[in-house]
């Protein structure tokens, strides 16, 4: 099959990494794969070939004649039989430029979060259920995220598969043995991902400076870039533990530095199912986090993780102060269980066959209704 794989930006963002990984997957099994990006970006991603650039104008985001007709003639020229769009743009992006000029392929959309979690009036939700009613199928990286666009959405006829994120556990393994390109304390938490306020990086500060005088050798370390940087920053200038609260860059291998953290703390607000908790899972780290979204489907108390009521931040605090006093003696199982599940059920490779699979059911299907 002729795959393109459309991405919002050259970013080290879940929803990039894993279209470049998934593609380059894809090129193993023999699948012609082209990787396109809307805006320009300078994240170094996984991908085995070239990612092309679209060069679309952030500032035409409803209004971009020129970039549409470019996605256009990359579709005319290269001829695919599926166009996945990747979150975020690429929805809005493809069915537009497919409308305008024509183009008869069918678009598999991935819906990487819940997207209800995003939606601030009924316009925007009648804006997306329009949008998706043109897609030949959505690939949904949770059950939780498969209920929610449904439910929002009643989109009763549409194909919805939930085909989750996998991991590339060579790479990992590779990787993880290189060294850490930042100095790191000797025991720290790390959140990693957007400074944005679903991923709520101020809400973590918070459980973090709660626990810091009971735990003098703690610190937090973030890994990411958002919109909240700023604030951020003023927080921990006020601080009581300001020398123990890091701000770093994203990192293209993070592998070294996940390695060495008690654990993953994920205290978001919205998710649909973060490839980070899967790598850290597979590394042999504690991974806890608010049950939101899919997190659930693979993190389970006391068996693969620790998932708090969300919001609950003191439950949060407890199970982090756990961890770190070894309060649970079954936590070497715990890790055990938490890299079996990865290693059975979230790999690439795996994830590959069912993307594969679901791709020609819905060209397969596309091709049907057009010859009728």
């Amino acid at each position: 099959m002729r795959i393109i794989q459309l991405i919002t930006r050259k970013q080290r963002r879940g929803a990039e990494i894993f279209a470049c990984q998934l593609g380059s997957a894809l090129k193993a099994k023999g699948h012609e794969v082209q990787v396109l990006s809307l805006f320009d970006g300078s994240g170094d991603l996984p991908f085995d070939g070239e990612v092309k650039r679209i060069h679309a104008d952030p500032k035409k985001r409803f209004y971009d004649w020129k970039s549409w007709k470019k996605l256009a003639e990359f579709v005319r020229d290269f001829q695919p039989d599926i166009i996945q769009a990747n979150a975020s743009e690429t929805l809005k992006f493809a069915v537009l430029s497919q409308l305008i000029f024509g183009w008869k392929v069918p678009i598999v959309y991935r819906n990487a979060n819940q997207i209800s979690g995003f939606l601030r009036n009924g316009f925007q939700k009648t804006w997306n259920r329009l949008l998706l009613e043109r897609v030949a199928g959505i690939a949904s990286v949770s059950e939780a995220s498969a209920s929610d666009v449904l439910q929002t959405f009643q989109l009763k006829s549409k194909p919805i598969r939930v085909i989750p994120i996998g991991i590339d556990s060579l790479e990992i393994d590779q990787k993880r043995g290189e060294e850490a390109n930042l100095k790191l304390p000797e025991t720290f938490l790390i959140q990693i991902g957007g400074w944005v306020p679903e991923k709520d990086p101020l809400g973590m500060i918070g459980v973090f400076e709660r626990l810091a005088a009971d735990l003098p050798d703690l610190h937090l370390v973030f890994m990411g870039s958002g919109s909240l940087e700023k604030e951020m920053r003023q927080r921990i200038q006020k601080s009581d533990f300001l020398e123990r609260i890091h701000l770093n860059p994203n990192q293209a291998n993070i592998f070294p530095i996940l390695s060495k953290a008690r654990a993953l703390v994920m205290p978001s607000k919205i998710e649909g199912l973060p490839g980070v908790i899967l790598e850290a899972m597979y590394c042999g780290v504690p991974v806890i986090a608010y049950d939101v979204g899919g997190i659930g489907e693979v993190l389970q108390t006391r068996k693969t993780g620790f998932l708090v009521p969300k919001n609950d931040t003191s439950a949060f605090g407890q199970a982090i102060h756990g961890v770190l006093n070894h309060d649970h003696p079954s936590l070497t199982q715990i890790l055990q269980n938490a890299k079996i599940l990865v290693e059975e059920q979230y790999t690439i490779q795996k994830v590959t066959d069912r993307f594969e699979y679901f791709y020609r059911e819905v060209a397969n299907s596309f091709e049907d209704r057009r010859k009728k």
